[in-house]
């Protein structure tokens, strides 16, 4: 195809804006709601180890601490999914990071304000510094760990093109027989040293593109057994670990042992198993709802408000502890109504976040991140740094054997 063909190829897409499928967007709110269950129980003021054990308890471990990983799983491959096949640059990653910042900027601030005016004695002077720099002092885990993966994903993206399918193919297998079932073992190893976060993301990101760029596509069987087989094995640890409780510790239970789940990490081997296949089945299916597409536009805002670590205080150890909670009648039932109703009020607020950018950055998004950046790029110390970093780094005879190149 000719340049003009390609300009002109381009141009409609750009005229044309493919609606997102809800499908995906109804997962992403389903994702989170997994998520919110998770941090129910991970940040209660009353610990699952300061409950009786009993099935219900293991239920409630079982199901809620498992469902949140599973869910930053699903919801990390709805929103890498995508880049997979397109280029990634440095400057349009960067842009991303910084249409991000001004959403964690809202939230942070506008909580900071709040909590100060409200309840003053959540915060602390740590948490009024964290929440006018919240991507560099990780305010939000994963936001900070999002932002770091967009602006290492242009050179993961080159190297893993450049190592071709058999390499790619072979780095993903490796990391999976290596971390994958290191990431069961109930006791600290190199999995949880280095494989978290932005190392984390990095290698969720090397499974799903080598499977989507190389490998044949699972059917829907497949996908099936796959998801079955990850919570099967799900199932047979925590059977295995209590088992262990009953026999070895019965009420002097070390609680990182009653609180540890198969699912312990969203890039634990179970948390895989489970995830991606449901993300696979869900973008199998194609349907438009732009009420689901509206709603689910503020899923990120859910987890930004509730995982303020005020608003998660006064939450899950003030409004909703889990011992006015449990043993009480309908007790699922109710967490349940209180996840869906946290739901629908931080969707709400952001609803008036949404309305004032649109009303004010929105109307030019990025203008600013363009300027800055173009400015940036006629500063002659920067355009000298690529020159500088290859002639202080690269050895002159592997310059020579570029140069015979």
């Amino acid at each position: 195809m000719n340049t003009q063909g390609i300009d002109a190829t381009k141009a409609r897409h750009k005229l044309i804006r493919t609606p997102r499928n809800s499908s995906i967007e109804l997962l992403r709110i389903i994702a989170m709601l997994m998520i919110l269950s998770h941090h129910f129980v991970l940040h209660n003021g009353t610990s699952l180890a300061d409950l009786p054990m009993t099935p219900v308890r293991e239920i409630f471990s079982f199901l809620f601490l498992g469902a949140g990983k599973i869910g930053v799983t699903i919801f990390f491959s709805i929103s890498t999914w995508f880049l997979i096949s397109s280029e990634q640059s440095i400057k349009h990653n960067f842009r991303r990071i910084w249409l991000m910042e001004r959403e964690l900027l809202f939230w942070s601030l506008t909580l900071l304000i709040t909590f100060t005016l409200a309840k003053k004695s959540l915060l602390s002077p740590t948490m009024m510094l964290n929440s006018v720099f919240p991507v560099i002092t990780s305010l939000w885990w994963y936001a900070s760990a999002y932002a770091s993966f967009l602006a290492i994903l242009p050179f993961l993206q080159y190297a893993l093109l450049a190592m071709g399918p058999k390499r790619h193919t072979q780095l993903a297998l490796m990391l999976l027989l290596v971390f994958g079932p290191l990431s069961l073992v109930p006791y600290p190893t190199i999995f949880g040293v280095y494989i978290n976060n932005v190392a984390g993301f990095m290698y969720l990101f090397i499974l799903l593109s080598c499977y989507k760029l190389y490998l044949k596509q699972f059917n829907v069987k497949q996908l099936w057994i796959l998801m079955a087989s990850g919570l099967l094995i799900g199932v047979l640890i925590t059977v295995l670990k209590d088992a262990v409780i009953v026999l070895m510790f019965a009420d002097n239970t070390p609680t990182k042992l009653v609180t540890y789940t198969p699912f312990r990490d969203f890039i634990a081997l179970p948390s895989l198993m489970v995830g991606i296949p449901i993300f696979l089945l869900f973008d199998r299916l194609h349907f438009y709802s732009k009420y689901i597409n509206f709603i689910a536009k503020s899923a990120f805002a859910v987890y930004l408000i509730s995982e303020y670590l005020p608003m998660r205080d006064l939450l899950w150890s003030t409004l909703f502890d889990f011992k006015d909670i449990y043993g009480k009648p309908f007790a699922l039932l109710r967490i349940i109504v209180i996840m869906l109703g946290v739901y629908a009020a931080c969707t709400l607020c952001d609803f008036a976040r949404r309305g004032l950018f649109a009303l004010t950055l929105d109307r030019h998004p990025g203008r600013w991140f363009e300027a800055l950046w173009n400015k940036a790029a006629q500063w002659s110390w920067v355009q000298s740094l690529p020159k500088l970093m290859v002639d202080s780094r690269i050895p002159s005879e592997t310059k020579a054997h570029d140069d015979a190149e």
